[in-house]
């Protein structure tokens, strides 16, 4: 299934899912199904088949074009962001005449994110007052559907509601000050983080399983000012999603609503590139980011 959040004429966000019809608003076919993605994730395993059923019971189905979609979980309850694309985290390196410390294949780091700046499809982004190295970053999330601590990788599917795209803007300047003094990226990540268009359940892409572990056939597209960027493939991970559920909850409890980002898939942000060969960015581009089974989001700079 897929979900998304919406207004329609400026009302209250209202929670949805997808079909062939339109969007159906959950809360007003049924409601005894929550009005909002955290609460709906929160009782998935309650929920999920009532969903189903829901779009018999509908009054009316919204087209896309006729709502504004915000992010699909516009209030995560945490935001944990890994590195699991080896070639990102290679590539910047090399950009700095750096190496890659070994412990990065062996673990799947991550840091914490602001969950509290989400922000949906189409919208407009607006560089930190002192940022003058704007980037993106083209991500995969992932959704905690059920809570657990200690979670073998081998029962991480069982933990995951969904998946998304993520945007992760950053500021490298800002980023780069605190990194000196081994703290961050913290204000280089502050400000906003893209989301959406939609949250997909776990279930559509279990056809696309590649591999060992949670690794999917998937291929991704990155647009930048209407110019194809980079093309590249979820499977080529180097720590797999099962690898990244198992890392956040060792030691620890993972809730219903928690946010996982994949990291940057390889060529899904400037830093990346050879230095130069990519302006930073600045007001009016857009840029857009697309992954078979979940869609296109498409962010602006302000």
């Amino acid at each position: 299934m897929k979900f998304a959040t919406f207004v329609k004429d400026g009302a209250k966000p209202r929670f949805g899912l997808l079909t062939e019809e339109g969007l159906v608003d959950l809360n007003e076919a049924d409601a005894s199904i929550p009005d909002n993605a955290l609460d709906f994730v929160r009782m998935s395993d309650q929920l999920l088949a009532r969903a189903a059923r829901a779009p018999k019971k509908a009054m009316r189905f919204y087209g896309l074009s006729d709502v504004k979609l915000l992010a699909p979980l516009p209030n995560p309850v945490s935001f944990r962001d890994f590195m699991g694309f080896s070639e990102h985290h290679e590539s910047c390196r090399r950009n700095k005449n750096q190496t890659v410390d070994p412990v990065y294949y062996r673990i799947p780091v991550f840091y914490f994110s602001n969950a509290n700046v989400m922000v949906g499809p189409d919208s407009r982004i607006k560089a930190p007052k002192r940022c003058e190295k704007l980037d993106f970053e083209f991500e995969v999330g992932f959704v905690v559907g059920k809570a657990g601590r200690d979670i073998p990788r081998e029962k991480a599917l069982e933990h995951i509601f969904g998946y998304t795209i993520i945007n992760d803007w950053s500021a490298r300047d800002l980023q780069g000050e605190e990194m000196k003094v081994m703290l961050g990226p913290a204000k280089g990540k502050d400000f906003a983080t893209s989301m959406g268009p939609l949250l997909v359940t776990k279930d559509e892409w279990d056809p696309y399983l590649a591999g060992e572990g949670l690794r999917y056939d998937r291929k991704t597209a990155l647009t930048l000012n209407g110019k194809k960027l980079r093309e590249n493939n979820l499977k080529v991970i180097h720590h797999d999603f099962a690898s990244m559920i198992e890392r956040a909850s060792e030691d620890v409890t993972l809730y219903p609503g928690e946010l996982l980002g994949s990291g940057t898939i390889g060529g899904g942000c400037i830093l990346e590139y050879e230095p130069g060969s990519i302006p930073w960015l600045k007001g009016g581009d857009c840029v857009e980011m697309e992954v078979d089974g979940l869609g296109c989001l498409r962010g602006f700079v302000d």
